[in-house]
């Protein structure tokens, strides 16, 4: 059974109207409580049954709001949600949007951007894994994520440098040469090709910087990992930034949250 706060403020409406029904048939407190908890597939208690009928408590106020309007920090949890981010729904109606990364400045960034815009996320280290998890119990979330690629896009493209550090956050690669570097480059890899053009091209229209896109591997082509055999699933491609002016230019106007890939980056820009 679902909980009302995990209820989209739609839903809410629904079975405010259906128990408004109910009531004008005569049937007690007791009976709608239980023919709403089987319609609806959630937990209502008589007493909410009865503040809800007599206007003494609003329903909506349960319901977690999100502010899906277009902002920086939305754009951020697009840019990882097209990388990292998962979004699932489990039997029990619980609408959540996941993130499981080794790096734990990387969750931490992503938990505040939830936060941002309304959601409660919870961060916790799995140690099976050896991975940072963070969770957010969402349905309006998770139905905003759900829509076509082409709308979270038009939010990318209102705040490109949110969406770009979080796609690369999640995907992205930082080579420098250990012998020189001066010389180094910055890649992502996806199975979207249309994506990284969409990337691609706000890369060079919003920072000047230039990048490539090449097929990485072909689908059906074999690669170990921990000793098995696995096959890409279809053509990967890699988006790489590879002009040393692109590379300084990323690292001093997008930049990236993770230490690590923060610090490759940091020591070719020290000797640019």
């Amino acid at each position: 059974m679902r909980r009302i706060s995990e209820l989209s403020l739609d839903e809410v409406e629904n079975i405010k109207k259906r128990i408004s029904e109910l009531r004008d048939e005569g049937l007690s407190y007791s009976k709608i409580a239980g023919i709403i908890g089987q319609e609806f597939h959630v937990s209502i208690s008589k007493a909410t049954v009865i503040r809800w009928c007599k206007g003494t408590s609003d329903p909506a106020n349960r319901i977690k709001r999100v502010n899906l309007e277009p902002s920086p920090q939305l754009a951020y949890i697009i840019g990882v949600y097209f990388g990292d981010g998962s979004i699932d729904a489990d039997e029990k109606y619980r609408y959540r949007v996941r993130l499981k990364v080794v790096d734990k400045e990387f969750a931490e960034a992503f938990a505040n951007a939830l936060k941002d815009i309304g959601a409660n996320p919870r961060i916790y280290f799995e140690g099976s894994t050896g991975r940072w998890c963070v969770e957010a119990t969402s349905k309006e979330l998770y139905m905003f994520l759900s829509k076509p690629k082409e709308e979270l896009l038009r939010i990318a493209k209102m705040f490109p440098r949110e969406f770009i550090r979080g796609f690369f956050d999640s995907e992205g690669y930082v080579f420098v040469d250990p012998k020189d570097p001066r010389m180094a480059y910055i890649s992502v890899w996806n199975y979207d090709r249309e994506l990284l053009e969409i990337c691609r091209r706000l890369l060079l229209n919003n920072f000047n910087i230039h990048s490539t896109i090449f097929l990485k591997r072909e689908k059906n082509s074999e690669v170990i990992i921990r000793g098995k055999v696995y096959k890409y699933n279809g053509d990967l491609y890699e988006l790489r930034i590879y002009r040393r002016e692109s590379v300084k230019a990323f690292g001093e106007e997008i930049g990236l949250t993770i230490d690590r890939k923060w610090r490759a980056l940091k020591s070719f820009l020290l000797s640019y």
